[in-house]
């Protein structure tokens, strides 16, 4: 088969290479800075394959999904669809294999375990798109667990267990349970028709406000404890300033009855998580 231009565009799109290099950095930061490890002991050739190898896996989940969804994004998102009209499907999925078979390769290669990590991340993204995401809460939990590992991998690598590595995982989980929630609200429209058993779509917008309103008071306490417990003022003024922006998104959800209104607040997350990566290097 031949590839056309449109084709490797498409690709590059469908893989979200911003995202791609967010992981990259969270990986590397979590080694730096809360994990302390030493420069030279990260800038060698297996940390950089675990770079590369869990951007591969995730680039395959990315270009899986779109694939599986295109007929819902057709009704919610119409021109931003890829995988179909640009990247074939074929293409697509023939994408998602080789980019999946050789991330966990390079998984084996650097460590049995991280490769067994990739393994059941590469199943765990594949399932999520063929019927995961169709089961209430279980795939907001999934993508949000998929977050943890993402650090998770890195503890692995080194061998070494380190509490803010878990504290940044765990506000990092909460996280993208809301940005997901809320994504789910903005899409209810195309996967009420396929059969996706989101919470808005099943309880509705009060109950997917509910769940973000818990989510929200578990993610304070968890943000109230780690400030307790941290010696350390510049990330104490950070995170504390943090406080009142996680109340004002509060007041802004209550508020929040429109689409754009969603858009809007799934928009200021992905600000908070940036921060989130931000402050990492403050530690």
């Amino acid at each position: 088969m031949s590839v056309r231009l449109s084709d490797i565009t498409g690709f590059l799109i469908a893989s979200r290479i911003p995202n791609l290099l967010i992981i990259a950095y969270t990986q590397f930061a979590t080694a730096k800075f809360l994990m302390s490890i030493s420069v030279p002991r990260i800038v060698t050739i297996d940390f950089l394959l675990l770079l590369v190898s869990t951007g591969m896996i995730g680039a395959a989940g990315y270009i899986i999904n779109d694939y599986f969804d295109q007929k819902i994004d057709m009704i919610n998102r119409p021109k931003k669809v890829v995988v179909g009209p640009d990247l074939r499907r074929r293409l697509a999925l023939l994408s998602h294999i080789m980019l999946s078979t050789t991330g966990i390769a390079i998984g084996f290669y650097i460590d049995p375990m991280i490769g067994a990590v990739h393994i059941f991340s590469t199943g765990a993204l594949f399932t999520y798109s063929i019927g995961i995401k169709r089961v209430l809460l279980l795939s907001t939990l999934t993508i949000s667990f998929l977050t943890i590992l993402t650090i998770l991998l890195v503890m692995v690598f080194f061998r070494e267990i380190h509490i803010l590595a878990l504290i940044y995982s765990l506000f990092g989980c909460a996280a993208v349970f809301i940005r997901e929630t809320l994504k789910d609200i903005i899409s209810s429209k195309g996967e009420q028709v396929f059969g996706i058993q989101s919470v808005p779509i099943i309880w509705g917008l009060r109950g997917a406000k509910l769940i973000i309103y818990v989510v929200c008071l578990a993610g304070i306490s968890l943000l109230t404890v780690y400030l307790l417990a941290l010696p350390n003022w510049t990330v104490r003024i950070f995170f504390g300033a943090l406080l009142p922006i996680i109340l004002w998104f509060i007041y802004r959800l209550v508020k929040a009855d429109k689409i754009q209104d969603f858009k809007n607040l799934k928009a200021f997350i992905d600000i908070i998580i940036v921060g989130g990566l931000v402050s990492m290097s403050l530690v």
